[in-house]
């Protein structure tokens, strides 16, 4: 989940840089599990996640292997948590488990993955496995080259048993009957909330079901406008709402039942030409730029530069209600056990209109195999991704870096994870809603997102600090330039839209 660029309006740029995560992830690029990339982690100002990590330090990794050892090139990203999960964890299980294999790490910050891991491949350098939505355009773009192995046949050869992964999420890097990657890290979209914050304003806090309708964008506000104090000065402010969505493209108006793209859109990478200057997408943007301007519920540019420099918006205790990737749980759990951290919650995205089936956005990451090595390489790297892929090697994962499961069996311990606060069955409510709630990110299905979000991201970047922006004005423009960004990834493929 590689997440990117952030817009300035966004609170929650410290909390991303700690996200490994969608992508993961992220974010996310990716939102990654440190900051779940995403991914994480850059979110709406640009995973992060999915994104996207900036708060990392380089691990050192042996590199030099036995006489004899085969050696299996992985590429993984610079981020502390996953750096030690991969040194500390895999390297010593998979030497006990194949110890003629060595693993030589290529550690790389995830800006300047895509250039290496394109020099690697052209250049036929050895690299077996890797992760497409961790710096680059995704997986989408990676497939579209053919960068890609399809593990469909190995996985019928050695009769996998993949019975056990989240089937949904396996099927995201299913393409017409093959499957490109084996998912290790998957999240959804959320409001986290300050229990404290709503136990000291003595309201109740919100639901944990996606099906609630009394949940709507309405009492949502309602809600925030209750929980804000002393909005003008930012020593003391308490914030009802914070805003952190990424890809603020089609997050935004997925919460009032509207996706730009389309289910094709999503499936073959290539999207037609978009429709979005009407009054129901101006709605959506107008109605995220009016919690900072007219309700004053979201902190604006000065009061996010502060609070950032407190760890992070909601780190820092005084915002109530965040909308956010799913990085946040990782990324907040420690607060749980802090003695100057707070119980916090996770409740479903509100319902713009009832119409809203489909709201919230997925980080989902895995681990692919680079297409055209030899029957050899491809065995090696195979048996490594099985290896990672493993229900005992999940847990680890888990273990190491708090991310949520893609296995089944693992999902009810991670949900008493966080029973301190939350009963585990509400933790289970509000987290897998968001799979029957929403759609895999667009920066991992969409082929060559990165020109995409860069090209609405330059256009947002003067919508979201205007005090006196009018979405009217924005969509026009908006869909003019991402409509010709469309045409212009079109017929480099030689797609026909």
């Amino acid at each position: 989940m590689q997440l990117k660029n952030n817009y300035p309006w966004l609170v929650v740029v410290a909390a991303l840089a700690l996200v490994l995560s969608a992508c993961g992830g992220g974010a996310p690029a990716t939102p990654p599990a440190e900051e779940p990339a995403a991914e994480a982690t850059a979110v709406p100002e640009a995973p992060v996640a999915e994104e996207m990590p900036t708060a990392t330090a380089v691990a050192e990794f042996a590199q030099e292997p036995a006489a004899g050892q085969k050696v299996l090139v992985w590429m993984v990203r610079t981020g502390q948590t996953e750096n030690r999960w991969e040194r500390d964890v895999v390297l010593p299980a998979y030497a006990q488990a194949a110890p003629d294999v060595f693993v030589k790490v290529i550690n790389i910050n995830q800006d300047d993955i895509a250039i290496r891991r394109e020099a690697m491949i052209a250049a036929k350098e050895p690299l077996h496995v890797w992760s497409p939505n961790w710096g680059g355009d995704g997986f989408a773009s990676d497939r579209a080259r053919g960068l890609l192995t399809d593990l469909t046949p190995l996985i019928e050869r050695d009769g996998w048993d993949t019975s056990d992964f989240l089937p949904d999420v396996l099927n995201i890097y299913n393409i017409e009957g093959k499957l490109y990657g084996i998912p290790f890290l998957t999240t959804g979209s959320y409001i986290y909330y300050n229990m404290k914050l709503f136990d000291e304003a003595g309201l109740p806090y919100p639901t944990s079901d996606w099906t609630d309708q009394s949940w709507t964008w309405d009492a949502f506000l309602d809600l925030a406008k209750k929980l804000t104090k002393n909005y003008d000065d930012p020593n003391t402010a308490v914030y009802g709402a914070a805003r952190s969505f990424w890809p603020p493209f089609d997050s935004i108006p997925m919460i009032w039942g509207l996706d730009p793209f389309s289910a094709d859109a999503l499936t073959t990478g290539y999207s037609e030409q978009l429709s979005i200057n009407n009054e129901q997408y101006a709605a959506a943007f107008q109605a995220m730029h009016d919690l900072v301007y007219v309700h004053k519920v979201a902190p604006d540019q000065a009061a996010t530069d502060a609070l950032s420099q407190l760890g992070g918006a909601f780190q820092s205790g005084r915002v109530a209600m965040e909308l956010q990737g799913g990085w946040g749980h990782w990324n907040y759990k420690d607060l749980i056990n802090d003695p100057n951290g707070f119980c916090w919650g996770v409740a479903p995205l509100p319902w713009g209109t009832p119409e809203a089936k489909i709201r919230a956005t997925i980080f989902t990451d895995p681990w692919s195999i680079t297409a055209g090595m030899s029957a050899e390489d491809t065995d090696l790297a195979w048996n490594f991704v099985k290896f990672l892929g493993s229900a005992e090697q999940q847990k680890a994962y888990i273990d190491a870096t708090g991310t949520p499961p893609v296995r089944a069996s693992l999902l009810e311990g991670y949900y008493k994870a966080y029973e301190k606060c939350v009963p585990a069955e509400q933790t289970k409510q509000a987290f897998t809603g968001a799979f029957s709630h929403g759609r895999e990110s667009s920066n991992h299905l969409l082929v060559k997102f990165d020109e995409l979000s860069s090209t609405w991201d330059n256009i947002l970047s003067t919508f979201w600090p205007d005090p006196n922006a009018k979405a009217t004005d924005l969509l026009p423009v908006l869909e003019s330039e991402v409509n010709a960004a469309i045409t212009r990834i079109n017929e480099e493929a030689g797609v026909s839209k």
